[in-house]
């Protein structure tokens, strides 16, 4: 166990090192990269731009990208987040309210990848190509010697897939606004990470001389303050077309936001700022690592 670099910790008896720090970065690599991937299947597919992130769950490619990342995202904020922090540096100052928060963030993600938001997203005029959920389905392509297209009543409420509610409208308010109170709680959380636990002086060599915490601390306030910003534009959006405007007004304005694709644009700047704020964590590049810690990463290789 002496060879073993202080920001590591030996899970299970596992015969090899888990980098805390590389999971970190792999989170934020993921979060800040997921909105440029979708902005290139816009690019180089026939796929529109969608009027949010999620919405890209309709389009082929798009909605592979998006599942997979909030999966990832998920297993490892769910899963991974389980050990005793006062053994790790780097992250002694976590409580076990915060690894409580960060499993809630996981679960959080994994329902905002599993109950699609509705609505297409979309105006089509013919050349995109888009993927729905069809009820009511018949056809085959598979069984029967008689070949047919399978066809049915398009729908992108995922919500109708389950028959026994009858319509749409009989779908509990819950499950109606999984996707979006989810999304709410995993931006929200993450905001707290950013704003107030990782500026909390958490390893040994953040408290000797050649520290760049401070550096990093005003990075992860203002990414915090950037997540938090985000969801509050979008829910005050969402407030005010529900209950301030008239239905003529709120028409006016939702179609004037999504022409602007101002949903998309602050998904984009929260998901940015989140993942920023994990590879900062993670040390992605050095001007944020402290010197006290490239002295003895230095020390390490040379021996």
């Amino acid at each position: 166990m002496n060879d073993i670099p202080k920001d590591t910790h030996l899970l299970d008896d596992l015969p090899f090192i888990i980098s805390l720090r590389r999971v970190n970065k792999g989170v934020g690599y993921v979060a800040l990269f997921l909105p440029v991937w979708l902005i290139l299947v816009t690019i180089f597919t026939e796929t529109c731009f969608n009027a949010s992130i999620s919405h890209y769950y309709f389009s082929r490619i798009g909605g592979d990208l998006l599942v997979g990342s909030l999966s990832f995202i998920a297993l490892l904020l769910a899963f991974f987040y389980s050990f005793p922090t006062d053994e790790v540096d780097g992250y002694r100052k976590h409580t076990k309210l915060d690894i409580w928060l960060a499993k809630i963030a996981g679960v959080s993600a994994f329902l905002i990848a599993f109950s699609p938001t509705t609505g297409s997203g979309c105006l089509y005029d013919g050349t995109e190509v888009a993927r729905v959920f069809i009820t009511g389905a018949t056809g085959s392509e598979v069984f029967n010697n008689d070949i047919r297209d399978v066809t049915g009543t398009i729908t992108y409420d995922f919500w109708a897939s389950f028959g026994r509610f009858g319509s749409p409208d009989a779908v509990p308010l819950l499950l109606r606004s999984l996707h979006f109170g989810a999304a709410a709680v995993m931006f929200l959380i993450l905001a707290y990470f950013s704003y107030f636990v990782f500026t909390r002086s958490n390893s040994s060599a953040s408290q000797m001389p050649g520290s760049r915490k401070e550096r990093r601390n005003i990075w992860y306030r203002y990414l915090g303050i950037a997540i938090l910003l985000a969801v509050l534009a979008i829910g005050v959006k969402s407030a005010a077309l529900e209950w301030l405007l008239s239905p003529e007004r709120a028409e006016a304005v939702e179609t004037w936001w999504n022409s602007l694709r101002l949903t998309f644009v602050f998904e984009t700047i929260a998901l940015c700022s989140f993942g920023l704020s994990w590879m900062i964590k993670g040390r992605f590049i050095k001007a944020f690592e402290d010197q006290a810690a490239l002295a003895a990463a230095a020390q390490a290789r040379a021996a």
